[in-house]
């Protein structure tokens, strides 16, 4: 076999694929929690070498190595269909998988051994690949999936490339011509088929790198945004969407509840600070449920929570702020099962640019609470210090 340009030049498609694979796998060593890149990289990489093979080899050397090359390219399609399930919460079923495999490697055997017909290896060995393939359509099209574009077009182009797995050997059986040729590597059919399964993998990477990076984005912004001890919104966040709620929301029906649980200090000097993190993360629960899903609930930092809540006028916030602290006084989440309870101020926001002057008012409502016994809620008027402050609730420890 002579060492032409024309003949190494398809080359480049299994060396592209290898690439990719390792790309993939470079990417798998940084982002270790994205299993299925891994897979994905196996599949491009144990897909380079049978290919590699078929371009340099004429039809009788493929002929003896055809159940190792198919080996390879159904063990390379069922590391894309397992990537792909993965990436959607799923997996490939083995069995199913298991059976396609054999069932594919025998038809190779049979028709290379046994009788020599490089048109029924053809045939039989893109059923078996886009059969595999296929196998990853549940888990990409039967389970609730984001509804992005990347999301969105990703799954549109895997379903075109098993299709294309598929319907490949019957545009081959249409032309007989390529079955009888000397080598497949000099057919213009091939090389056509060559070209565009390249630029049908490159598409597809660029779809999955590219919902992998907006996924990553989003979970930067999610770190960002919100306190990684109770998952709630953090102080930078909770200000950021308060003031857009303010500014195209209704005015004069916003009300702000500040939180602060009582004796932390003590419960974490008593019982250590898992302790005090286990009381943290069960008031911030009860919070979220307690409110509507339109509520915004924030930790500050410490012991101290706050809330914007969409309410008529003070009365309302006050009766809410003490439904919330009745339910924290029932919780029982120290160690000796000891009581929690929490004092709250409460205040209306009349604007954007008094969310701060609110947010003084509701914390001096705190103060006055802790003052008076702890474990009650003061609610603030509008304008007024310390001296406008009224008891809505008291209860003594």
């Amino acid at each position: 076999m002579s060492a032409t340009a024309e003949q190494y030049f398809p080359l480049v498609v299994p060396a592209t694929s290898l690439l990719l694979g390792l790309a993939l796998l470079a990417g798998w060593r940084s982002l270790r929690d994205h299993r299925y890149l891994l897979w994905l990289a196996a599949g491009y990489i144990c897909t380079a070498f049978p290919l590699a093979a078929q371009i340099l080899m004429d039809n009788t050397r493929l002929a003896t190595w055809s159940v190792l090359t198919g080996a390879l390219y159904c063990a390379g399609s069922w590391a894309t269909a397992q990537g792909f399930a993965l990436r959607s919460g799923s997996r490939v079923p083995v069995p199913a998988a298991l059976a396609i495999s054999l069932l594919t490697l025998f038809a190779l055997f049979c028709f290379s051994r046994l009788s020599d017909v490089l048109g029924a290896r053809i045939v039989f060995l893109n059923l078996g690949m886009g059969l595999l393939l296929a196998l990853a359509l549940p888990a990409l099209f039967g389970r609730e999936q984001p509804d992005t574009l990347f999301e969105r077009l990703l799954r549109r182009t895997y379903l075109l490339l098993v299709a294309y797995a598929i319907l490949r050997p019957l545009l081959a059986w249409l032309l007989a011509g390529w079955f009888t040729s000397s080598g497949l590597p000099r057919s213009g059919l091939w090389l056509w088929m060559l070209a565009f399964n390249l630029l049908l993998n490159l598409w597809l990477l660029f779809l999955l790198l590219g919902g992998l990076a907006q996924q990553l984005m989003g979970e930067l912004r999610h770190e960002r945004n919100h306190d990684p001890l109770t998952l709630l919104l953090n102080r930078r966040a909770f200000f950021e969407i308060a003031n857009q709620r303010l500014q195209h929301g209704p005015a004069n029906q916003w009300a702000l509840l500040a939180c602060d649980v009582d004796h932390f200090k003590q419960v974490n000097d008593t019982w250590g600070h898992a302790a005090g993190d286990n009381v943290l993360r069960q008031v911030g629960v009860l919070l979220q449920q307690m409110t509507r899903p339109g509520d915004l609930v924030a930790r500050f930092g410490g012991e101290e929570f706050v809330l914007l809540l969409r309410c008529a006028d003070l009365a309302t916030a006050a009766r809410v702020a003490e439904r919330i602290r009745a339910g924290i006084s029932e919780m029982h989440c120290s160690p000796a099962k000891q009581t929690i309870t929490a004092s709250f101020g409460v205040t209306m926001v009349a604007a954007t640019d008094d969310l701060e002057s609110a947010l003084e008012r509701a914390d001096l409502a705190v103060y006055q609470a802790k003052r008076e016994g702890r474990n009650r809620v003061i609610a603030s008027p509008s304008q007024g210090g310390t001296d406008s402050i009224h008891l809505i609730h008291r209860s003594s420890l």
